[in-house]
């Protein structure tokens, strides 16, 4: 029995769907986003999953453009306008980090069109048709040949314009350029700010003041900054401002000189009075003279008077010596509480006078004078006295350490 043939018929198999062809438009839009993604330093991935794209819808669209360029991308299914939207925003931000004003990527594409299709155009018209066949026939002189090769202007024109991810470069690099340019700007500004304070505090330091607080004469000095002034020294004699000038202000060697004139006008009177002057005064002067003289040379003549005064002051010292020495025996030889107490202010006025052992005998007198000074009873000054000085020069013996054997 033969088997019944199936009623059924064979369903045809449908012809695989020819990918649709989407457009140049659309090749432009793919364009753009395999070129952002290839120049971007964020990985593949991210980028993808942000704009919300398959990878393997990516990496087919790039084997596309790989193998026929940008009519490659014309197949296959279109860019949506959402995923489109997001890779706008995207572009938009990471360009908005270099700058604000920077290109589109439909711009950037239209750009590269223009110029190319201007760069073919300036070929053509370069290099004519007609002159190159009478070139090859060989009829056109040498001459009048045009140039074969391109001019520096026509390989300028002809070179592709820089990438997306070249022109964000470039951005970068003038962006710090000028950061670089702000600082420069900002330490030149700094470093004169500084040089103006310190001429200003330069300046302010040579001003020097003369004033007088109640019975006192101040010397002042402006500060080393721009504004102040701190106190130099303080003089009790209101007579340093009678030859000063009337001024505000004095340079220090007008300060200095007046104070130093002072000084030694003071130890000039001093030598100037009558009876025996008192040197020690007159140094005293002199040295401070010494410290407010404006040049060295002032300084080393004041310190050549002092050493002359001193040499003085010694002779008269030797010359007085002698006839102190006298008054004392002779006030104490009288015995009398009067003679004592004028012999006690020849011995305070001899000890310095003398050499170191003789200041120790004098100085055992004056204590023996004062003991006798001390008493009121009804004992004489001059028994007391020597009591007293026995009493001393016992202590003085008792202090000297013995000798010994050896020695």
């Amino acid at each position: 029995m033969q088997g019944r043939k199936s009623t059924q018929k064979a369903t045809p198999k449908k012809p695989a769907e020819p990918e649709a062809v989407v457009g140049k438009e659309e090749s432009r839009r793919k364009k753009a986003i395999l070129d952002a993604v290839r120049s971007s330093s964020t990985p593949v991935k991210a980028i993808l999953e942000e704009i919300g794209l398959n990878q393997s819808t990516y990496y087919r669209w790039l084997k596309y453009h790989k193998d026929k360029g940008l009519d490659g991308l014309e197949t296959g299914s279109p860019v949506s306008d959402e995923l489109w939207q997001r890779f706008t925003d995207l572009e938009k931000r990471q360009a908005a980090v270099v700058d604000e004003n920077s290109l589109s990527i439909e711009e950037t594409e239209t750009v590269e069109e223009t110029e190319t299709m201007k760069n073919e155009k300036d070929k053509e018209k370069t290099i004519p048709k007609e002159p190159l066949k009478e070139i090859e026939k060989g009829t056109k002189p040498e001459t009048e040949r045009p140039a074969q090769t391109a001019g520096p202007e026509e390989e300028k024109g002809s070179s592709s314009p820089p990438s997306l991810h070249e022109r964000i470069k470039e951005r970068i690099v003038e962006r710090i350029k000028g950061i670089n340019m702000t600082f420069v700007y900002a330490g030149a500004a700094f470093i004169l700010v500084m040089a103006i304070l310190f001429c200003a505090s330069k300046c302010n330091s040579n001003k020097f003041y003369l004033k007088q607080n109640n019975q006192m004469v101040e010397l002042w000095q402006g500060r080393y900054a721009p504004m102040g002034s701190h106190l130099l020294a303080s003089f009790s004699d209101l007579k340093i401002l009678e030859t000063a000038p009337k001024q505000d202000v004095y340079t220090k060697a007008q300060a200095f000189g007046i104070v130093s004139d002072y000084y030694i006008k003071q130890a000039d009177n001093i030598l100037k009075a009558e009876g025996t002057p008192d040197l020690t005064k007159v140094v005293s002067n002199l040295t401070r003279a010494s410290d407010y003289a404006v040049s060295v040379s002032e300084r080393k003549a004041i310190m050549i008077g002092v050493g002359g005064i001193d040499r003085l002051a010694a002779r008269l010292n030797s010359l007085q010596y002698p006839a102190l020495l006298g008054k004392i025996e002779i006030a104490l030889s009288k015995g009398t509480v009067s003679n004592f107490a004028a012999a006690k202010e020849y011995l305070a006025e001899a000890i310095p006078m003398s050499s170191t052992d003789l200041q120790n005998v004098l100085k055992t007198k004056l204590a023996a004078v004062e003991d006798a000074l001390a008493n009121k009873g009804e004992r004489k000054p001059a028994d007391v006295y020597k009591e007293a000085l026995n009493r001393q020069q016992q202590k003085t013996v008792g202090n000297v350490p013995e000798k010994s054997e050896e020695d």
